[in-house]
């Protein structure tokens, strides 16, 4: 009976988390079409409002360092989650906060959104969109008091709905929640995503009238094409890996940028401003679809050699103003930015097989397509996303074996390239997190949740001996030196005890502290703090600000860890 009884509550809680997935499938769908419209104003406010009454032509150029002026204080002011493409910090939160994201996400990442990809940023919409369904499946969980896990997976359901609903691909949309955010397949977890998805795509498709995103090839593959398939996927997946290790080199590039981070996002539109002066039907600006069906049309005529080094000239610009736009904080997603760099390196590898092998009929046009799968299941590392997802967005399934053989090739060499990162877990490597490893609890919680924020600081011109008056009274066992609120070195009780009790008077900690100092950033993991202490024998560690790595925020200690470890407990 008591079996019973439990099967009884268990089938009972998952048919209530299954409706508060089509609650949020709902809100999803809804939601993305909201965004999706508020681009398109935005769109035309800035290319029909703003251009035609421009003194210069020229003036394209400004549109979206316009935008970058307006989105800078959004981002870096009220919520520094919308900076970037988005997915990594739904990923965080899922690993770290529990699938809490914060209630005012949603509407401000629709508004940063909307002005960075309609001004003329180039950008995708899928990030922004799975933050937007994100926070809508966070919210309903919230209100309904759900566990950890149950918040987490409607948070996935979210994504899943926001996505589908955004690309008219509810299978698409579900393994993107499952494959790329959540990393994880089961059934208790498949049905509420497979509902969200499929309900946010229904409502999309009840609000608009449901296209496909880009321009539908024909494409009968013979054996030949499977074939080369065997060459295309190895092969963009380096052009995947490259592609990965741009977009963190430059976003490294403007983390050291020694600017106002709000002014960040307009330098990162320059790239893109410039790039849709010389080649403005050609998609660099926002999405770029138009571009990626322009360039279809274009490669079912006859080829030509000036025409293929247009094609690798713009998956080349491509990659410089995506990288620039979302390296610099502007907010925006790197899905379709990535659809249309393969789409262009696809389509010049086809035209490039045409020279090569003229007795095999060949259309380049169709290697585009294929380019686009590959090219992001290489750098998302998400293979049967792009297996799913690109031939719903072009509504065909006819090419799913060339596809299949292209994206698992693709994906195989990246993932050995990029050592098991994505494009979207580096920055979160970066922190500590790894999502294919079991996270211990420590994992879980940030370093900025349990450091010692009132940090005792001493100058380098202090004599030792009143630290050592300082360790006794206050019990702690190291200090930050600082001079000019600059973070210059560290002073602990094992410098000063080599110290003479004799000379310490006129010792100053300038003389003995350690210069070369072990810091941390307040969004790493508890966990990496502790690792790094234990393998270097310290027992504290200066927490500093990412931006500037001189300025102190915080000091977290051995002992701070136990409180991290209860903390991740409760969760």
């Amino acid at each position: 009976m008591a079996g019973l009884i439990r099967r009884f509550s268990e089938g009972y809680k998952w048919a209530y988390l299954d409706l508060l997935a089509v609650v949020v499938g709902v809100a999803g769908g809804v939601g993305a079409i909201v965004f999706r419209n508020v681009i398109e104003f935005i769109n035309i406010l800035f290319f029909s409002g703003m251009l035609p009454h421009a003194p210069s032509p020229y003036f394209v150029i400004l549109l979206p360092v316009i935008g970058g002026l307006i989105v800078g204080p959004i981002v870096y002011i009220l919520v520094p989650e919308a900076k970037g493409h988005g997915v990594p910090q739904i990923m965080e939160s899922l690993c770290r906060g529990g699938g809490q994201i914060r209630k005012r996400v949603g509407f401000i990442l629709i508004c940063s959104s909307a002005i960075t990809i309609g001004s003329g940023g180039s950008a995708g919409r899928e990030g922004p969109i799975a933050q937007i369904g994100a926070s809508f499946g966070s919210l309903v969980g919230q209100i309904c008091n759900l566990g950890p896990r149950d918040l987490k997976l409607l948070t996935v359901c979210g994504v899943a709905a926001g996505i589908a609903g955004t690309f008219n691909a509810p299978m698409g949309g579900a393994m993107f929640g499952m494959e790329v955010v959540s990393r994880r397949f089961s059934p208790y977890d498949a049905v509420p995503i497979l509902l969200a998805a499929v309900v946010g795509t229904a409502v999309a498709g009840e609000l608009i009238s449901p296209t496909p995103a880009f321009v539908n090839p024909e494409f009968i593959f013979t054996t030949h094409d499977l074939v080369i398939c065997f060459i295309l996927g190895p092969l963009f997946g380096v052009l995947a890996f490259l592609w990965v290790k741009a977009f963190y080199l430059f976003e490294d590039g403007f983390e050291a940028l020694r600017v106002p981070k709000t002014l960040k996002p307009a330098i990162g539109g320059t790239i893109a401003g410039i790039s849709g002066y010389y080649f403005f039907e050609y998609g660099i600006m926002g999405v770029g679809y138009n571009g990626i069906n322009k360039v279809f049309e274009m490669a079912s005529a006859p080829g030509s050699e000036s025409l293929l080094i247009l094609l690798i000239g713009l998956g080349i610009l491509k990659i410089l103003a995506t990288s620039f736009t979302v390296g610099s904080g502007g907010s925006g997603g790197v899905f379709a930015p990535s659809l249309y760099i393969g789409a262009m390196f696809g389509v010049a590898f086809g035209m490039i097989l045409v020279r090569l092998l003229p007795e095999i009929a060949i259309d380049p046009a169709a290697y585009g397509l294929l380019g686009m799968g590959a090219f992001f299941a290489g750098a998302a590392r998400a293979p049967l996303t792009c297996i799913v997802m690109i031939p719903e967005m072009a509504s065909n399934y006819s090419r799913l074996p060339p596809l299949i053989i292209s994206c698992t090739l693709s994906y195989a060499v990246a993932q050995i390239l990029l050592r098991g990162g994505s494009l979207y877990t580096l920055k979160l490597i970066r922190k500590g997190i790894y999502l294919d490893q079991s996270q211990p609890v420590l994992s879980q919680v940030s370093i900025s949740e349990v450091m010692e924020h009132d940090v005792m600081t001493v100058s380098p011109k202090t004599p030792v001996f009143d630290i050592r008056e300082k360790i006794t009274i206050y019990n702690h066992t190291g200090f930050p030196m600082m001079d000019e609120g600059r973070l210059k070195g560290m002073i602990t009780f094992d410098d000063i005890r080599n110290v003479p009790l004799d000379v310490q008077k006129k010792t100053l900690v300038g003389d003995i502290a350690t210069k070369n100092v072990i810091t941390v950033h307040p969004d790493q993991s508890t966990k990496y703090a502790m690792d790094l202490m234990y393998r270097n024998g310290i027992g504290r560690l200066p927490v500093v600000s990412r931006d500037d790595p001189g300025k102190v925020v915080g000091i977290i200690t051995r002992t701070d860890a136990i409180r991290a470890y209860e903390m991740a407990v409760e969760r």
